[in-house]
């Protein structure tokens, strides 16, 4: 992938070939007690459950536009085009109709028998944000942060429990009558192949994005000893999500310029033992654009969470 300046003008992105610019990137540190560290999700200020160190680094961001094609196997993202009438702003029309043009999108891309979106967020961003950069939408609402820590969504073992959670109710979740029975899920945990997928894209009509891009690390550049877990401590449940130790060979990649028609896949878990498959654990992070000008745009974005459910293999 090569790399290029993205400057908006006159409500177009003019993209000019360029050396991969040098972007900031905030990289959670291992805890030196061995323990995961902790993020804090409750809402108080308990420092006990805030032990989440981050370092600034500064990386090489490359225009994935550009050179060899990325696809999910392999690098672990993947941009295809999607066309959609779908109004943003009514939640009704979004679930109704959305949900399902992600689904079949997915299963597309992927060759999964079943999918099953149970999550989105919204977000407009009209600046940067604190490394913290988590927010968390009402319902039908939409959040102003764009999470630009350097994450992975799920770990091996926080991958199965979110699958088994899809079969019990859940006031705060995106469903109302959980999509799975107990032992769907189960199953699914037990027996399949399974991964989940984000699908994250532009839903302004009339602008490109131009500020707080994503970027995505490449996975075939990844190692699995790069990586640790963070533990999420919420009011009722820890959950987990993924680390990574920065690395020179590591190499972070972005579109610059997406349009509403255009939607990125990134598999964030797969449980495969394939090791021809690469693309299992995407770590991403919106990043501050050195070549977003003062006038640029309010970025406006949705990513969806797909859990992706594989045919049966043959014994």
């Amino acid at each position: 992938f090569g790399s290029s300046l993205n400057c908006f003008r006159g409500g177009l992105v003019v993209i000019v070939s360029m050396a991969p610019a040098e972007v900031e990137l905030n990289y959670p540190l291992r805890d030196p007690s061995g323990k995961p560290p902790r993020t804090n999700k409750t809402g108080d200020d308990d420092p006990d459950k805030e032990t989440m160190v981050t370092n600034v680094v500064r990386v090489p961001m490359h225009n994935a536009r550009e050179g060899e094609q990325a696809f999910l196997d392999k690098h672990g993202f993947q941009l295809v085009h999607h066309d959609t009438s779908v109004d943003f702003d009514d939640p009704q029309s979004l679930e109704a109709t959305y949900y399902k043009e992600m689904e079949e999108l997915v299963r597309l891309h992927t060759g999964a028998e079943r999918c099953i979106l149970f999550d989105h967020t919204i977000r407009r961003v009209k600046e940067a944000n604190a490394a913290k950069g988590f927010g968390v939408a009402a319902k039908g609402g939409f959040v102003t942060l764009a999470v630009n820590r350097v994450h992975g969504d799920y770990t091996a073992e926080g991958a199965p429990k979110r699958v088994m959670g899809l079969s019990k109710p859940t006031e705060s979740g995106s469903f109302e009558v959980p999509p799975l029975t107990e032992d769907e899920a189960k199953d699914i945990v037990e027996n399949r192949r399974f991964a989940i997928v984000n699908v994250w894209r532009n839903i302004s009509r009339d602008a490109p994005v131009a500020r707080m891009p994503l970027g995505v690390l490449d996975c075939s550049t990844v190692q699995d000893e790069d990586l640790f877990p963070v533990n999420l401590i919420f009011k009722d449940r820890v959950g987990q999500n993924l680390a990574v130790d920065e690395k020179s060979r590591h190499r972070w990649c972005y579109f610059p310029g997406m349009n509403f028609n255009e939607a990125l896949l990134f598999r964030t878990f797969d449980n495969t033992t394939d090791p021809s498959i690469t693309g299992r654990y995407t770590l991403h992070s919106a990043f501050n654009d050195p070549a977003t000008a003062a006038d640029s745009p309010t970025r406006e974005s949705i990513e969806v969470r797909v859990l992706v459910i594989y045919p049966r293999e043959d014994k």
